[in-house]
C-alpha cells in the first residue's frame, strides 16, 4: 500500500510542495512547476541542458563566489529552476533570480546565456561585506519552453559594468547578496 501512495505522490507532484520537478523521456526532460512565484507550468528542456551542470561552486573567496554564482545562475535560467543556484546567493538574491525565471516563464521562454569574459576590478572590503566590481561580456538567446532547443530570439551579445555585494553565509563561505548592473549598450 505504501508503494501505491508513493507512486501517487510522484504522479501528482505532492512530493515537492505540490510542484512536480521533472519527468524524463528518451529525448527531453520536462520540468513542471514554479519555485517561489508564478503559476504551475509545463516546461520542456533538453536532457543535455539539464545534464550540462557547471563545476561545483567555490565559495572560499569573493571572486570565486561571483564566478560560481554566474555559472550556476546561468544554469538555473537555462533549466528554469532558480533553486539550482541557491547555494551561491543570499535569500534576497534568490528572490530576484526566481522572479526573473518567472518573468521568462510568463513569456514562454527560458534564457540560455554564456559568460564570454569577465574582468574584476579592485575589491572594496568592509567589515560585513565585500564590493567586487567587474566588466562582463555575455552572449545569450531566448529559447522556447514548449519546443526543445527552438530559439525564439537571438543570439545577442551584451556588455555590463557590475558591482557584486558578497557576504559570508552561515557556513563561512561567500555568497552574492546583491548585484548592481549598468548595461553598456542595448540589451534585448
Amino acid at each position: 500500500m505504501s508503494l501505491l501512495v508513493a507512486a501517487l505522490f510522484l504522479m501528482v507532484g505532492c512530493s515537492n510542495g505540490g510542484a512536480p520537478k521533472s519527468t524524463v523521456s528518451a529525448e527531453t526532460s520536462s520540468a513542471v512547476g514554479a519555485n517561489m512565484a508564478g503559476p504551475v507550468q509545463r516546461v520542456v528542456i533538453s536532457k543535455q541542458a539539464v545534464a550540462n551542470k557547471p563545476k561545483p561552486w567555490v565559495l572560499s573567496d569573493p571572486e570565486s563566489a561571483v564566478r560560481s554564482y554566474l555559472d550556476w545562475t546561468s544554469y538555473a535560467y537555462r533549466i528554469t529552476e532558480s533553486s539550482a543556484a541557491t547555494p551561491t546567493m543570499s535569500a534576497g538574491q534568490e528572490v530576484r533570480v526566481d522572479s526573473y525565471v518567472q518573468l521568462n516563464l510568463q513569456k514562454s521562454r527560458l534564457l540560455d546565456q554564456t559568460l564570454a569574459s569577465i574582468t574584476f576590478g579592485k575589491p572594496s572590503v568592509g567589515s560585513t561585506s565585500t564590493l567586487l566590481p567587474a566588466t562582463e561580456h555575455w552572449t545569450y538567446r531566448y529559447v522556447s519552453i514548449e519546443e526543445v532547443g527552438k530559439t525564439l530570439a537571438g543570439p545577442y551579445t551584451a556588455d555590463y559594468e557590475t558591482t557584486y555585494t558578497v557576504v559570508k553565509n552561515k557556513r563561512g563561505g561567500w555568497v552574492v547578496d546583491t548585484v548592481a548592473v549598468k548595461a553598456l549598450g542595448e540589451v534585448k
